[in-house]
């Protein structure tokens, strides 16, 4: 068991096994939070609101890794999110304590009466609200009702939020979210997250070809973060130190792919940053993607990269706001 105190909120590592959580009384939600989209935010700001009105604590309830990455281990990526943006949009809606509990094998083959007698009290859950759509335990064969039914003798009872639907009648899903993104459609996965789609990691160095055609960029690379659609975006560049919004740094363009022209296939978000000359390298960024400019190609030379890049940031300034502007 471990305790991050560094961020803004308490952000603890418990797997089972590990010893009870000593800690005030929890009103918590619970799920796996991916991209912390409006309907999860929903369920969370129904937890704080009855913590405030209950004298509880409010906390978030988590799994790392996500269960389709313990089952799945080839899927392709799909997070939404990393962990360290998790924590930061997580920490934004009110809560005291956001728990990652690990999801390993001894979880898997807890059933759902041992989920509800034993892992909750161990981190101190009296009150537990989850998404209509929420199953625990083995096999998920478990649901909100199991929790109500086992768990007066624990004295925790559970409440389910109602899913949350746009206003085509859709339910706003993780899934529908990743469509948008692949779709290269970030304005719809904005609406249905509640803030932008961010690409967030450290600035590794690259071959610094940008910099000799006068485009210097900032690398990143996606790792398990979901492959949006491979093409150019305007994005707006953050500090991200682990604030509630971070710090803007400028507006910018970025290419996200495997760049064609020069026959590399790891995935890389390279943004150039508008009117910047800082050293970035060894930061930690969070690149937020607003639109999508055009579908990545190869190119017959440098040139002709460069040309295009000029005319991929000129569109992207025509569109960006000029001051800060943050989603």
């Amino acid at each position: 068991m471990t305790h991050d105190d560094s961020t803004f909120v308490n952000v603890i590592d418990w797997a089972v096994g590990d010893p009870p959580l000593q800690q005030q009384r929890l009103c918590a939600a619970i799920g796996n939070f991916d991209g912390v989209h409006r309907g999860h935010q929903k369920v969370i700001q129904a937890a704080c609101s009855h913590a405030v009105t209950h004298n509880l604590t409010p906390a978030v309830i988590t799994f790392d890794p996500h269960p389709r990455e313990f089952f799945r281990q080839d899927d392709v990526p799909f997070h939404l999110a990393d962990r360290h943006e998790k924590d930061r949009l997580l920490g934004q809606l009110d809560v005291e304590h956001i728990i990652h509990v690990t999801f390993d094998d001894v979880l898997r083959r807890t059933d759902a009466k041992a989920f509800v007698t034993d892992i909750l009290p161990a981190l101190g859950v009296t009150q537990l609200f989850a998404g209509s759509d929420f199953a625990l335990g083995r096999g998920r064969g478990g649901d909100m009702d199991t929790i109500n039914e086992i768990g007066g003798s624990v004295h925790i009872t559970a409440t389910t939020v109602p899913l949350l639907i746009d206003d085509n009648s859709v339910v706003i899903s993780s899934s529908r979210i990743r469509a948008a993104l692949q779709a290269g459609a970030p304005e719809q996965a904005t609406t249905m997250l509640g803030h932008d789609w961010a690409i967030s990691g450290i600035v590794q160095t690259g071959d610094k070809r940008g910099r000799t055609i006068g485009f210097p960029t900032a690398n990143i690379p996606l790792g398990t973060l979901l492959n949006p659609a491979f093409g150019v975006y305007a994005v707006q560049v953050f500090d991200d130190d682990g604030s509630s919004n971070g710090q803007f740094i400028a507006n910018g363009v970025a290419n996200i792919g495997i760049r064609p022209t020069f026959e590399t296939r790891d995935v890389l978000c390279e943004t150039h940053l508008f009117d910047f000359d800082g050293n970035l390298y060894g930061r930690r960024l969070s690149v937020r993607l607003k639109s999508f400019l055009r579908a990545e190609r190869k190119f017959s030379g440098l040139e002709e990269l460069k040309e295009q890049i000029a005319k991929d940031a000129s569109d992207a300034r025509h569109i960006l706001p000029a001051t800060q502007k943050i989603a």
